[in-house]
């Protein structure tokens, strides 16, 4: 078992992402509970959805958000969130991290 450093770091970031068809109450919730899904993310907070194309079987959400998140001490912050958050199930997308600030 190895131990990492990480830093808690409160990120805003434009994403694209696929919310399930009645998975949630609103759209909104659905954007956060996507995000909330990541397994580094341990708070969301969705600024403002700024497109929608509804599919088939879900909804192709682009949102501006912001999250709280522990990364490694030695990376690069802007490309870890980004990276972390592509990680998560029904995120298509890091369009931009627009910033990164300690917590």
């Amino acid at each position: 078992m190895s131990l990492h450093a990480t830093t808690t770091v409160e990120a805003s970031a434009d994403v694209s992402l696929r919310v399930p068809r009645g998975g949630s109450a609103d759209l909104t919730s659905g954007v956060a509970d996507v995000l909330a899904a990541v397994g580094a993310v341990t708070e969301v907070a969705v600024d403002r959805v700024t497109s929608v194309r509804p599919a088939y079987t879900d909804i192709r959400v682009d949102a501006d958000v912001t999250v709280v998140l522990d990364l490694p001490d030695d990376a690069d912050q802007r490309q870890a969130v980004a990276t972390l958050l592509c990680d998560g199930f029904g995120i298509t997308d890091v369009n931009e991290v627009e910033r990164v600030d300690p917590v």
